[in-house]
């Protein structure tokens, strides 16, 4: 039985599922962040682009990774719109797998949820400490956790329009023993009058980090958080954000 990997079923639809659910301006906060450190980029989990094909287009010299060679395949169909030619690499963010200094590195949207063992998230965050030019930076960010209860039947998170027709999301979630939740997803393709297209599924588990959390991680790593920033600067503070982001530093 060959396993698929979820972002693999949804690279075509990516754009309109993932990156349409993020609610804050995330792109120009780490635009503004490797323009301000300077050098290189390596943004991981680059996916189709959201992120990465604007770091291009702002001038950044910047290189994406992902475990998904349909996300990537999408990725430089789309920065060709652009004329933009990328430098990716497969790889799966928790067996780093290249060699080179970077300013920055990126580990955008919640990536790290997907390194649900502590201790192999921990010796992620010291390969890539080991990729930092000197001054440089890590920057690691997730969503705040907040209380989960499972439910068995899949409930609606969205009704878009895609492609001429549109998109519907449902999930159900099963909290875990170990504290990571799976979370099953169905997508169904509708077209404009309607009518179901395709329908498909995809099943992850991932282990949320509360900002203790990251912190704690970091350390282990031998980082720490030189800032935090809440909800990519739209908050002032911890109070009611959605997103934590810190930006680490070797010690």
């Amino acid at each position: 039985m060959t396993t698929t990997w979820s972002y693999d079923a949804i690279a075509d639809v990516y754009a309109t599922d993932m990156g349409q659910s993020m609610p804050f301006d995330d792109v120009a906060f780490y635009r503004s962040l490797c323009l301000a450190e300077g050098g290189r980029t390596l943004e991981l989990g680059c996916g189709t682009g959201r992120i990465l094909i604007e770091l291009l287009r702002a001038g950044i010299d910047a290189v994406g990774a992902d475990r998904s060679l349909p996300m990537l395949a999408r990725l430089r169909r789309d920065a060709q719109t652009h004329a933009l030619s990328p430098q990716l690499l497969q790889m799966d963010v928790a067996q780093p797998a290249l060699l080179g200094q970077f300013n920055t590195i990126l580990l955008p949207y919640s990536l790290i949820t997907y390194l649900r063992n502590y201790a192999g998230a921990v010796t992620a965050l010291r390969r890539y400490a080991a990729m930092l030019a000197d001054g440089g930076c890590i920057v690691l960010d997730a969503f705040i956790p907040k209380p989960v209860e499972s439910f068995s039947d899949f409930r609606q998170d969205y009704w878009r329009e895609h492609g001429g027709g549109f998109l519907a999301r449902e999930k159900r979630i099963s909290v875990q023993a170990d504290g990571c939740n799976r979370i099953e997803r169905r997508y169904r393709l509708h077209a404009a009058d309607r009518s179901l297209r395709e329908e498909f599924f995809t099943d992850e588990t991932i282990r949320p980090y509360a900002p203790e959390a990251l912190a704690s991680l970091s350390a282990a790593a031998g980082l720490h958080a030189d800032q935090w920033a809440w909800d990519y600067g739209a908050a002032r503070s911890a109070d009611g954000a959605k997103f934590a982001t810190a930006t680490l530093r070797r010690r």
